[in-house]
């Protein structure tokens, strides 16, 4: 896990990317511990409303940005549906507003903090040092198919002039190689999409269902953006595997029951 440290602040562990901090950007990727929903039991839930009271969610959040030393920042979040859509957020005022439907925020506005929710899904976050933007992305397998970090790259290019030269990447915990399953029509999917798609897939199986690689795609996505290779910071942590400490949407059965939501968050203070 070169890159990242974990950092223990008042009960709750935060990840936090190194080289993203060490170029003035506020950074985290949150864990599951020292919360107050019962999901099971002291879970900092920090997201998914339907499922948790309202409350526990809002003093999880207060607790996470506080560890944070941005308790008077703007958080800004995003209703996620696995498209890859971007929010360019303009300014305070807009960063206040209700979330609206996409899969990527984007800004250059100090002390607000972007933020992805996941319980699986990989969350990437983009810092720009010349120009000072950033960017949170949502990345499923049908937001990595359909592109959302290369349009987040893009839309930075548009909104910032930013050069993908300069920008940093850090993959926050998401569900690994090792145990994400899907069904051949997923596989097909990809294959049809990416030329390098052999190398995303393990562990084929009789029935037509393999092993997807949803880092190893971002990465790839990333490089042919123009970011570089070694400006790209994969945490490797899996949910799925490190369930004591992560959120797993698929592990604890999310179809059936509450599953708490991860948050990673990116922001600067001037």
């Amino acid at each position: 896990m070169e890159h990242f440290s974990f950092r223990n602040v008042n009960n709750l562990r935060l990840l936090v990317c190194d080289p993203i901090e060490r170029i003035g950007f506020k950074n985290a990727f949150s864990t599951r511990l020292g919360g107050v929903s019962p999901l099971p039991s002291q879970a900092l839930s920090l997201g998914n409303f339907r499922q948790d009271e309202r409350e526990n969610v809002l003093e999880n959040r207060r607790r996470f940005l506080a560890a944070l030393d941005a308790a008077d920042w703007t958080l800004v979040t995003a209703k996620q549906f696995h498209s890859a859509d971007v929010r360019f957020i303009n300014g305070v005022e807009d960063a206040r507003t209700e979330p609206t439907p996409c899969d990527a925020l984007t800004a250059d506005t100090p002390r607000i903090l972007l933020a992805v929710q996941t319980a699986d899904c990989l969350p990437i976050l983009i810092a720009d040092e010349r120009s000072g933007a950033f960017s949170a992305a949502h990345a499923g397998w049908r937001g990595t198919l359909a592109g959302i970090v290369a349009r987040t790259v893009e839309r930075m290019q548009q909104e910032y002039g930013s050069r993908p030269e300069d920008m940093h990447a850090a993959l926050g915990p998401a569900i690994s190689a090792a145990v994400f399953e899907v069904g051949p029509e997923v596989l097909l999917e990809f294959k049809n999409r990416f030329g390098y798609a052999e190398e995303l897939i393990s562990d084929p199986q009789p029935n037509g269902k393999g092993h997807l690689n949803l880092n190893l795609a971002n990465v790839r996505r990333l490089i042919d953006c123009g970011v570089r290779e070694d400006r790209i910071y994969d945490s490797a942590l899996c949910t799925w595997l490190r369930n004591d400490l992560f959120f797993s949407f698929r592990r604890e059965r999310g179809n059936e029951k509450p599953v708490g939501r991860l948050m990673g968050v990116i922001g600067r203070e001037i």
